[in-house]
């Protein structure tokens, strides 16, 4: 009887683990800019100069990156996290 129990509460906390993983795991997936890095590419690949400064925002859509363009300018972007798109102001 208690190896029944213990073997039911073993499993319930593997069920409870395993779908919190995946929650996280679906949520990382849904997004395809998942780091600065990445997100600094792809301004930097648009615009091209060089990465001055990435900020991740504050409410997690997406990445603020500053760039110096090869003509002098200095100018801020956002990439959205979830389409990799660069969003116009």
């Amino acid at each position: 009887m208690m190896l029944r129990v213990l073997l039911l509460t073993l499993l319930i906390f593997l069920g409870t683990f395993s779908t919190t993983t995946a929650v996280a795991a679906n949520t990382q997936a849904n997004k395809k800019v998942t780091s600065s890095k990445q997100a600094a590419k792809i301004v930097q690949k648009q615009y091209g100069g060089k990465v001055l400064k990435v900020n991740k925002q504050k409410n997690k859509t997406g990445y603020r990156v500053k760039i110096v363009k090869p003509n002098g300018q200095v100018v801020s972007k956002k990439v959205n996290a979830k389409t990799g798109k660069i969003e116009k102001h």
